[in-house]
């Protein structure tokens, strides 16, 4: 049976990342169409579309000085959660700094100079980036996004709160890294905010900027800061009219929007979102949970992503774990993820192929084997009788096909 590669191409797109990095093993003509930026591309498109629907394919716990885990935010039974294959984090103190794409940012403190990273754990693929001057590793203030001007992804630095306080003679000023050209340029100083962000808080990603919550001079108030990645320069976002006069506690994405958190304590919390920085709709009112601490803390809330049920996602601070809020239902549901205790922040993941080289060369930390291994690991797994047949059936017809299809293509050229 014999297949045109146009169907094999449109085939092994609707794939999951996990089944595709597997199936780069089959043959080089499949590796080389999986690792292409087209079908990266094209991959990624089918991915985000899920990613607007507010869902996530896995929640990255970060544990600081620990190695990264990651669960399943689709399963509500019983989980344990994993531990992801990345020997470089454990045992350095590191954060988390955003994710753009299936790519994390993060940096790490070393005990040295410190380093800064993007990390792809779909392929499991990093790279160590260059680092700007003056550089305090975990200390810093960073976000990870795309530019879609561009095609590129850019990686910022802006003041962070503790260089203020704690480095002297410190000079606020902000970065900005092009993942293509693999350099930091600076931004003109009247460029720079007169704002500073904590260093343990993410950047959020989305509608074409990355957000922070920053403090207002020296009031407790908080305001969103945003960095439009493709005009390169900052804003203040409004937040959702309130009456009651309530404080931002948290700002994240759900369904590719920015959103906000207003909570009324000790009784439920609203989840607002905006697609332009300008209209506010309310997304979801949380009642408070009846859980050990039945009370709502926006501060002690974090909403993470929706499920294939409909239900949101909580991250509740204080020990409680986390929960699946049913709105139809009205009702929680408390989740058992074991192995998660003790983690510092989360992170709401989707997986894709794009590489931590995207645009500079892909010669990954973790390459792969040379051709000939490729072939004996390929022939081992087609030929294990214990494999699904109907998968090895189905491969084997599609690279039969393929291989016919790029014959006739070379025939033709000559």
């Amino acid at each position: 049976m014999e297949f045109p590669e146009d169907i094999i191409r449109e085939i092994l797109r609707r794939l999951p990342v996990k089944t595709l990095v597997r199936f780069k093993c089959v043959s080089k003509s499949w590796r080389i169409l999986i690792i292409s930026p087209n079908f990266v591309k094209t991959h990624l498109a089918r991915i985000r579309s899920e990613y607007h629907l507010g869902m996530a394919t896995s929640i990255i716990l970060s544990r600081y000085g620990d190695s990264l885990l990651s669960m399943d935010p689709q399963n509500e039974g019983p989980q344990q959660a994993m531990e992801l294959e990345f020997p470089m984090l454990p045992y350095f103190p590191y954060y988390v700094k955003g994710h753009c794409d299936g790519l994390i940012c993060c940096v790490v403190n070393d005990g040295s100079q410190g380093f800064l990273l993007l990390y792809n754990a779909s392929i499991r693929e990093y790279r160590k980036m260059p680092i700007p001057a003056n550089f305090r590793s975990t200390r810093e203030v960073f976000g990870l996004g795309f530019d879609a001007s561009t095609e590129d992804y850019k990686i910022v630095r802006i003041p962070s709160m503790y260089c203020r306080l704690k480095v002297p003679n410190f000079v606020p000023k902000v970065e900005v890294f092009s993942v293509k050209s693999n350099s930091w340029r600076k931004l003109p100083d009247e460029d720079t905010p007169p704002y500073f962000v904590e260093h343990v808080f993410q950047a959020t990603n989305a509608n074409g900027g990355l957000y922070w919550l920053a403090e207002e001079g020296d009031s407790l108030r908080c305001v969103i800061l945003r960095f439009d990645l493709s005009t390169e320069k900052f804003s203040v976002v409004p937040p959702p009219a309130d009456e009651l006069n309530r404080n931002i506690s948290w700002i994240g994405t759900l369904k590719d929007q920015l959103c906000v958190l207003h909570s009324q304590r000790l009784s439920y919390v609203d989840v607002w979102a905006t697609k332009d920085d300008k209209t506010w709709t309310k997304l979801i009112t949380v009642p408070r949970s009846q859980g050990s601490s039945p009370s709502v803390y926006g501060s002690r809330y974090t909403p993470l992503c929706f499920t294939k049920s409909g239900s949101l996602l909580i991250s509740v601070g204080g020990g409680e774990g986390f929960l699946s809020y049913d709105p139809v239902e009205n009702n929680f549901r408390q989740l058992e993820i074991r192995g998660a205790e003790h983690y510092l922040q989360e992170t709401a993941y989707f997986e894709s192929l794009v590489s931590p080289y995207f645009g500079h060369g892909n010669t990954a930390s973790t390459s792969s084997s040379s051709g000939e291994e490729e072939e004996e690991e390929e022939e081992g797994w087609l030929a294990d009788t214990t494999s699904n047949s109907s998968i090895r059936q189905l491969i084997l017809g599609l690279r039969r096909g393929f291989s016919s299809s790029s014959s006739r293509s070379r025939s033709k050229q000559r």
